[in-house]
Order: structure tokens, then C-alpha cells, then sequence
């Protein structure tokens, strides 16, 4: 198996267990985990703090938000008046803790998925997609790399327009630096069209090279994640996974099978190989991807 195959196998695999696991501990462990694969695998070049403060922000607003507009529950910690939209009434620390739980299940989905914008390259991503996927695979290819191309781009238009004695104020601001970023982009798309015709996408068979060697990591990966989804599917099924908010709070039953889960998949994303690593004695991957 390939090592972004193997990427994709991990972040299904840690999809499915936050998602059936509820337990808050074992969605924060696979959060950990899922954060110290981007941190020791990252691509040279990627930037992992535009990602943690947006998350911030994601989970503050959704905490707020939950808190604010949910007045369900029996422990009031503030009454707003009745005629405030939607804030009028009780507010409960109830309605926190689900605002909470609902943003550490955003938490862990989010950054499970950064992996595939982060621990590999889009085309790496495409080449280890089936022939049958591989249009499908280049569309999403071309998606995954959006989010940090726009974000270069806003960095490089913004120095651009200080070095010019440009300052940010008001809606204007906003305009000065948009309209240019969205012109990038839309020649970023007719050069990257281009070169796919000039290639001659689409009309044959396609070459293409994988490299990197084959390594114990990258078969135990997968096999880990498969392990951590029965075990997951056991423990939601045994029902020692559920975690509710109300009427009250409740504690998180800090069983083994349900904290299990979790922690093979945290281990499972620390046995993945650096890119550059090479067996003695492997030979690079090749293969032919058959165009649809």
C-alpha cells in the first residue's frame, strides 16, 4: 500500500470512530492523535496555525451559540428577557456542555480530515485513487489544494498593498484585498486547465510513478484503523460510548472499550512513515492508471 492510501485508510478509519464514539475523552484523544500526525507529518510548507485559530474560533462560536440559543436544561445560570430573538429566556449550563460536545465532534472531524491537505500532496492523493476515481480524484485534488493556494494568495495581495502605502479600513479594505485574490484564482484555474489540455488529459492511458518505498507503517496503519472501527462499532453497540448533556451533564464513562478505539487510532496515525522513508532494498512503486 501506498503512503497516501494509507493516509486515506487512517482518516476513514478516524472518521468513523468519532463519529461513533461520543464519549468526550475519546473524541479529545483522537483529536490529540489526529494533531501529533499533522505535527510530525506534515508537508514542508504547510502552516498548521491558520488551521488551529480557525478551530478556535469554530469551537468558541459554536459553544456560544449552543448556549445562547438552546434553553434546554435544568441548571439556569443567567435569564435574558423575553423580548431578546431567540436569546430570550434561561440559559443552562446544560445547553454549554452540548455546545461543547458538538464542537469537539467538529473538533476531531476537521483536523482527522486536514491530514489529506497536510500529510500529502493533492497529486499524491490522485495517484493513489483507482483509474475508475482518477477524474474524480483530480477534481478533488484541484480542491484540496484551493484552501492553501487562497491562502497564500491573501498573505502575497496583502504585503503587496502595504509595500504600495495601503492600510486596511473599513469595507473598502475588504474589496482592495478580495478582488485581486479572486482574479489570482480565476487565472490559477484557466493555467491549471490548460496544462491538463496540454497534457492530454483524459484521452488515454496514464503513466505515473509512486514513489516511496514500501514499510511495515504503512500496512499497520490501515489494519489498525480496521481494528479501531470494530472496536468502536462494539462499543457503541454495548452502548458504554454514549455521553448525554441532559437532563444534566453526566460523566463520561471512562470505560476501556470505549477510550480503546481512540487510542488505537492515536497510535495507528504515529506509526505512519516520514515521506522520505526508504526500506533497504525496495524498489519505488510504479503503476499505469487506466483513464475512464
Amino acid at each position: 500500500m501506498s503512503r497516501p492510501a494509507a493516509v486515506v485508510a487512517w482518516v476513514l478509519a478516524a472518521l468513523a470512530v468519532a463519529f461513533l464514539d461520543t464519549d468526550p475523552v475519546a473524541q479529545g484523544i483522537v483529536v490529540a492523535g489526529a494533531w501529533l500526525l499533522l505535527v510530525r507529518r506534515r508537508v514542508e510548507g504547510r502552516r498548521l496555525r491558520p488551521l488551529a485559530i480557525g478551530l478556535v474560533v469554530l469551537c468558541i462560536i459554536t459553544v456560544a451559540l449552543n448556549g445562547l440559543l438552546s434553553h434546554t436544561g435544568a441548571t439556569v445560570v443567567a435569564v435574558f428577557p423575553s423580548w431578546l430573538p431567540l436569546a430570550g429566556g434561561s440559559v443552562t449550563a446544560e445547553a454549554f456542555a452540548s455546545g461543547g460536545s458538538i464542537a469537539l465532534g467538529l473538533l476531531a472531524a476537521i483536523s482527522v480530515t486536514a491530514a489529506l491537505s497536510v500529510v500529502i500532496e493533492p497529486t499524491d492523493l490522485v495517484d493513489a485513487l483507482p483509474g475508475v476515481l482518477h477524474h474524480a480524484g483530480a477534481a478533488l485534488g484541484a480542491a484540496l489544494n484551493l484552501v492553501p493556494a487562497t491562502a497564500q494568495s491573501v498573505l502575497a495581495v496583502r504585503d503587496a498593498q502595504r509595500l504600495r502605502g495601503w492600510r486596511p479600513r473599513g469595507v473598502r479594505a475588504v474589496v482592495d484585498l478580495v478582488v485581486p485574490v479572486l482574479l489570482g484564482a480565476i487565472d490559477r484555474s484557466v493555467q491549471l486547465a490548460e496544462s491538463m489540455e496540454a497534457r492530454a488529459f483524459g484521452t488515454g492511458r496514464r503513466t505515473s510513478s509512486l514513489g516511496g518505498a514500501r514499510s511495515l507503517g504503512l500496512v499497520a496503519v490501515p489494519a489498525a484503523g480496521l481494528v479501531a472501527v470494530a472496536l468502536a462499532a462494539l462499543a457503541r453497540a454495548s452502548g458504554v460510548t454514549a455521553w448525554y448533556p441532559y437532563p444534566v451533564p453526566s460523566v463520561p464513562s471512562g470505560a476501556p472499550l470505549a477510550l480503546l478505539p481512540a487510542v488505537v487510532i492515536a497510535l495507528s496515525g504515529a506509526m505512519l512513515p516520514p515521506e522520505a522513508e526508504d526500506v533497504p532494498g525496495a524498489a519505488p512503486a510504479a503503476r499505469v492508471v487506466e483513464a475512464p
